[in-house]
């Protein structure tokens, strides 16, 4: 019984963390300071502007991401552009919460070697692609919280919706499933302990 209850409880959590994946652009975001990470992630102060190994191992120790074996950057200067994207004058709609940009970008990828445990960096290179951000709503704001990369390079579709469709906050589809997940499971656990107390009597 016992076994049974923590196998119904654990497929609960499961479902109940796939349902907080955001189904469509500019939903309400999981987590308040996702734009913040973003940005320190891909868009931080000090980008270096050479291809030198050394001054780009002395930047990943400085922002601290020598863990992350492939990364991605822009010039300050492109933080509006980048934001851009997941509006409607600057983004279309890709799937789920992703938005790919009407324009290209460009922007220097870094491989980390991380087996190595030394921040050895492995290529930096630049690129030139449309983007592929993941966009949620944060204070009443449509803002790129991860960065996704576009391997295969990806265009826009001239078909596909602006990236700005609203949802009005979070989902209530997905509030309502996530409550009656945890009533069912409460039920469940409450029926279990019930019986196995019964059991035990005999």
């Amino acid at each position: 019984m016992a076994v049974l209850t923590f196998c119904l409880v654990a497929c609960a959590f499961y479902l109940i963390n796939e349902l907080d994946g955001n189904s469509e652009p500019c939903m309400s975001a999981k987590h308040n300071n996702a734009h913040k990470v973003f940005l320190r992630r891909h868009i931080p102060e000090g980008v270096p502007r050479t291809w030198d190994q050394n001054a780009w191992e002395a930047f990943l120790r400085k922002i601290k991401t020598c863990n992350r074996p492939t990364q991605s950057f822009f010039r300050s200067s492109e933080r509006e552009r980048v934001d851009e994207v997941c509006t409607k004058y600057g983004g279309k709609v890709l799937s789920g919460n992703l938005c790919i940009s009407k324009e290209k970008f460009s922007f220097v990828t870094v491989r980390v070697n991380i087996d190595e445990g030394a921040c050895g960096i492995r290529t930096i290179q630049n690129e030139t692609k449309h983007i592929i951000l993941a966009c949620d709503e944060i204070g009443d704001v449509c803002q790129p919280v991860h960065f996704e990369g576009n391997p295969k390079a990806t265009l826009p579709s001239n078909n596909a919706p602006d990236c700005w469709a609203h949802s009005g906050g979070s989902s209530g589809f997905q509030v309502a499933l996530q409550e009656v997940f945890l009533v069912v499971v409460s039920v469940v656990m409450i029926c279990s302990f019930n019986a196995a107390d019964y059991i035990n009597q005999f």
